[in-house]
């Protein structure tokens, strides 16, 4: 009997441990949003983080990188951060925190182009222009399986002219992937703000970024989720309407054998992505970002 218990047991360690949590947030101009004139509610924040249990969580919108280092050090003892030197016209930094004792940080880098994609070769750092791409390799300590994530944040704006600036940024991304499957690497990972204002409403731009997955063997894992955040919805009515700005997108190589399940955390998940009002929408809101955590469970 005992033998049958711990083989039972050894099953779940290894069925635990293959699990791979992966996350992505934007959370609006860590610490100080001066739009608003809001610092960050760290503890909140913190208490979101710890209920996401990710091992890798890409992140946006960090202004004071040291500062969100030193939170997740204070609070998350095996967890590591890397970020972007480069921010764009406002300083919003990227990076990710990852589980250093189930991941391996290989290298990191970031890449400029996206920057300025009407010209990607004098790419832009804090003094204009847009967010780069932060990219880092990993190795899972438990299979030793490598793979790339790709944390990012698209031009904003539904507007024609910045829906067209993303899609310039889309193929940015696009050489990339191909860069990496030239060196080997076919498992990816991009998530992030994609600022993706056509997606809701299955406009020719939905199709176009369907494209993008489709030429990229690229899973919108992130599919089936009602909304990642919220805002005013153009209109003047004290009400604020759900969107769908961020995904988290998989490589179907590193998806092979493996099946996923997302949801969508914060204040999404509390107003189940329903029209509210600013009364209803909470800490979370108001006091850490606009955005919603979105989290994806591989094994």
């Amino acid at each position: 009997m005992k033998s049958v218990i711990l083989i039972v047991s050894l099953l779940f360690s290894i069925s635990s441990n293959a699990a791979l949590t992966i996350s992505t947030y934007n959370i609006r101009n860590f610490d100080y949003d001066s739009r608003s004139h809001t610092p960050t509610n760290k503890a909140h924040l913190v208490s979101y983080l710890k209920q996401l249990q990710s091992d890798l969580l890409a992140v946006q919108e960090i202004n004071n990188t040291r500062m969100f280092s030193e939170m997740i050090n204070k609070h998350f003892s095996s967890y590591k951060t890397s970020f972007t030197e480069c921010g764009g016209a406002h300083g919003q930094k990227l990076g990710f925190v990852y589980n250093s004792e189930k991941l391996e940080l290989l290298s990191f880098y970031e890449d400029g182009r996206t920057s300025n994609p009407n010209d990607p070769q004098f790419p832009y750092c804090n003094n204009g222009g847009s967010r780069p791409l932060a990219i880092a390799k990993f190795k899972i300590k438990d299979s030793n399986e490598v793979f790339v994530a790709i944390s990012l944040h698209l031009k904003s704006g539904g507007n024609h002219k910045s829906i067209k600036k993303r899609f310039k940024q889309l193929a940015i991304v696009s050489n990339v992937l191909q860069d990496l499957k030239r060196q080997g690497v076919n498992n990816h990972v991009i998530m992030g703000d994609f600022n993706s204002t056509e997606y809701i409403k299955k406009t020719e731009h939905y199709k176009a970024f369907k494209q993008f997955l489709n030429e990229n063997s690229l899973i919108n894992t992130t599919t089936d989720i009602k909304c990642s955040s919220y805002w005013w919805g153009g209109v003047n009515d004290q009400k604020l309407y759900p969107s769908i700005l961020d995904h988290i997108l998989i490589s179907k190589n590193f998806l092979l054998n493996k099946s996923s399940t997302s949801a969508s955390m914060g204040h999404c998940k509390k107003l189940q992505c329903k029209v509210s009002n600013e009364n209803t929408m909470g800490i979370g809101y108001d006091e850490v970002s606009d955005h919603c955590p979105l989290t994806t469970k591989v094994k």
